[in-house]
């Protein structure tokens, strides 16, 4: 074959290249990204999972995936990442025709929140890389972090100080006559509660559940809003971890618990409100609410307290970050008015803050 000869086949052909990928560069590509849950805790590790497949008779030599995701889930292998307030991630494959490629990148969550995955783009180029071309992909890719929680032994010694108080006023200690079921061992319960017979056939150890010589309900209520003279994200957040420490001890006490906070779902964007129950799924309700509150809010908690009934038999646990002026007065005027309340602060005392055995910092 003469030099003219090669030199127009190699052309025909080129020619062929490019007009198959012009026709069909990302056609029946398939991207997909899937977490290995769709909740999780704070703390956790999970896997990303990120598939790409192709399925023509076409390669695809390079190919980039770009999607962004919040900087607060933070993945292990950060060389294919811009960070700025979000991850920006890029990830380059080599497909071949008929081929799936999965890789699983491991994260872990480090904050409380909603998180969904964004701004799927693949951009791929021909063989010769000359033409590039990109296409957007849908993705409904989404994680729930419920908050953490305080050391259980900070837990136990919380609700201590608040049972010291609340006790003078009306009796909360287990009825020893009054059985109400068999549930699995925590480590907070005491050893005279474990069942031994039910802990030899279930083949772990497990204790009696007894009633209250008194009915209890539980009102938890969260005060999202923010100092106006200082912001501590701390605090916001040990509050948050101190709520959802109470929400899970309540479960396994099976006490009827409700929730209510002045602050914004990022969900709803409205103040937050689940009514009395108690159980593990109405325990998710309460913690699902703590992941999706901000710190944000229309009206201050004082408007909240006003229109809580000093009379009902419910306790009302106030949780806050911080202690305004004005929050102490409704507080105390709920309480005046008869409400068996306790109010919890994450935070050290100020040596001019008033002695109260009714107000806790922690």
């Amino acid at each position: 074959m003469t030099t003219a000869g090669i030199f127009i086949a190699l052309f025909i052909v080129f020619v062929f290249i490019r007009r198959a990928y012009n026709a069909s560069c990302l056609e029946k590509v398939g991207v997909s990204l899937t977490m290995s849950a769709t909740s999780a805790t704070e703390g956790d590790e999970l896997i990303l999972k990120e598939t790409v497949i192709n399925q023509k008779w076409l390669p695809l030599p390079w190919l980039s995936v770009k999607f962004q995701i919040d900087r607060e889930l933070e993945f292990a292998d950060q060389s294919a990442n811009a960070v700025s307030d979000l991850y920006y991630r890029h990830d380059l494959f080599h497909i071949l025709m008929h081929q799936k490629i999965t890789r699983r990148l491991r994260f872990t969550c480090t904050k409380r929140g909603f998180y969904a995955i964004r701004g799927l783009e693949v951009t791929a180029w021909d063989i010769l890389m000359e033409n590039k071309y990109i296409r957007n992909f849908e993705t409904s890719t989404s994680l729930t972090v419920y908050p953490a929680t305080i050391p259980l032994h900070e837990t136990n010694e919380l609700c201590t100080r608040v049972y010291g108080h609340l006790r003078t006023i009306y009796p909360i200690f287990p009825d020893p006559f009054s059985f109400r079921g068999i549930r699995e061992y925590s480590p907070s319960d005491p050893m005279k509660n474990i069942n031994f017979k039910a802990s030899a056939k279930a083949q772990e150890l497990m204790v009696n559940i007894q009633d209250f010589s008194n009915a209890r309900e539980i009102t938890l209520i969260l005060d999202a809003e923010r100092h106006p003279a200082w912001y501590n994200e701390y605090y916001e957040e040990r509050a948050i971890k101190i709520l959802a420490s109470l929400t899970e001890k309540f479960q396994t006490q099976g006490v009827p618990l409700s929730f209510i906070s002045n602050g914004k779902s990022i969900r709803s964007n409205a103040p937050i409100q689940i009514p009395e129950g108690k159980g593990a799924a109405h325990s998710i309700k309460i913690l699902e609410a703590l992941a999706y509150t901000t710190f944000e809010t229309d009206s201050p908690i004082t408007e909240a307290l006003k229109k809580l009934d000093p009379t009902a038999s419910t306790e009302y646990w106030l949780i806050s970050p911080y202690h305004a002026k004005t929050t102490q007065s409704a507080y105390k005027t709920l309480r005046k008015n008869g409400a068996r309340t306790a109010w919890i602060i994450a935070g050290d005392k100020p040596k001019d803050f008033p002695d109260d055995e009714n107000i806790i910092f922690i």
